[in-house]
């Protein structure tokens, strides 16, 4: 199963891995530099969102004229021209357009990775090679609050953790420089997919679980650190070590759940891990004891972990075998819940102040988890509802 190609797009995943759980603490850190509100912190989310917004809208344009494989190339050098500006100011307008790159980067390569792998894999095997190359993003996302920490402790600045992942890159294509098609090489994707955009109702209420997925995990680990900084009243370099506790969770949900992904539908994996976000969401916003809350951030991390790589399988599978059409919805769909959910709650925690603002997250589980249970149908399983690769997607690599 994992043959070169495989690890290829593991690692180029968890590349984006890296900077999505070095970026969303240092939201809170830059908002210090930058002497502005949570709201206008907010914003960088909200630049991430309309990155992937303008890729989605641009994703399945894109494969059709450049390939898979060129084009996740492509999607990873904009992921780091998008971090350097991130990280080279404390102008907010640049901070926010370098969000804005490297969101559109980043969807690029999350979006096509589960849709090479799905169709690299198919059958049940697609939705387990997607929750353990998520596995392995949040695994090595793990490392990204610490470094941060540790970079802010011997003084040379939370950025320097950050720009770890435009390192992580060069590397990648190093070591896999010969399993890529050259561009010279490189034979444009056929035109296989139907032409109809036209999409179902099951398709567009798994977009709807997708969005709410995606706004549980970003709204947590945007503003879980703001939680214990301001509320339990650690230091910046500690509570930004917090999101490590749900990111370690997600990495241990998502590589242990082999046999789970195997066994069980998508639909009742969704529902139990709903129910394990909120029990660890009650334990982490009850507690005033720290060891207590870092707990319940692992435990949000747990159900965290299936939430995402479940849901867009789950939309790959209702497209009637439309995978690119899927993927670029589905960034659409994550894109606004990356814009609005995190700035809304932001703009909340000036008001309220965060611990109270965080009780939207409840609300994202519960509505998720009456998504899934509405839906009056399965997604297909034969194949993921995924096409084959055609010439040009990826080099020819024996399993």
């Amino acid at each position: 199963m994992r043959d070169r190609l495989t690890w290829l797009i593991y690692l180029q995943l968890a590349t984006y891995g890296f900077f999505l759980y070095a970026f969303t603490p240092s939201v809170t850190l830059l908002r210090d530099d930058e002497h502005v509100s949570r709201a206008i912190s907010g914003l960088h989310g909200t630049g991430l969102a309309i990155g992937a917004v303008a890729a989605g809208a641009l994703l399945s344009r894109l494969v059709g004229r450049l390939g898979r494989a060129r084009l996740m190339q492509v999607g990873t050098i904009i992921l780091c021209a998008g971090i350097v500006i991130f990280v080279s100011c404390t102008i907010v307008p640049i901070t926010i357009a370098g969000a804005v790159v490297a969101g559109f980067g980043g969807t690029i390569v999350v979006n096509l990775s589960a849709a090479m792998l799905t169709a690299r894999h198919p059958g049940p095997a697609g939705g387990t090679a997607v929750t353990e190359a998520n596995g392995i993003g949040s695994g090595l996302g793990i490392v990204a609050p610490l470094l941060i920490s540790a970079a802010i402790a011997i003084n040379l600045g939370w950025r320097a953790g950050v720009l770890v992942a435009v390192v992580l890159a060069v590397a990648v294509r190093i070591a896999f420089r010969r399993d890529v098609i050259p561009a010279d090489r490189q034979v444009t994707i056929q035109r296989v997919e139907p032409e109809s955009k036209h999409m179902s109702v099951e398709f567009w209420r798994a977009i709807g679980v997708l969005v709410m997925t995606t706004a549980i995990e970003f709204s947590m680990t945007i503003w879980s650190s703001d939680v214990l900084q301001n509320h339990d009243g650690l230091s910046k370099g500690t509570a930004a070590t917090g999101v490590t506790a749900i990111v370690a969770g997600m990495t241990l949900g998502r590589l242990a759940s082999k046999r789970f992904t195997l066994r069980y539908t998508a639909d009742t994996l969704l529902l139990c891990v709903f129910g394990i976000s909120l029990i660890g969401f009650a334990t982490f916003w009850v507690s005033s004891i720290v060891w207590l809350g870092f707990a319940g951030l692992f435990v949000i991390g747990l159900g965290i972990s299936l939430q995402f790589p479940l849901a867009i399988t789950r939309a790959i599978g209702f497209s009637d075998n439309r995978a690119d059409l899927a993927t670029g919805y589905a960034a659409l769909g994550t894109g606004f819940a990356i814009g609005v959910a995190p700035f809304a709650l932001g703009a909340f925690a000036d008001q309220t102040g965060s611990h109270t603002a965080m009780l939207v997250v409840p609300v994202f589980v519960v509505l998720g988890a009456i998504g899934v249970a509405t839906t009056k149908s399965t997604p297909a399983s034969s194949d993921g509802g995924v096409r084959p690769l055609a010439i040009g997607d990826v080099p020819a690599t024996a399993d």
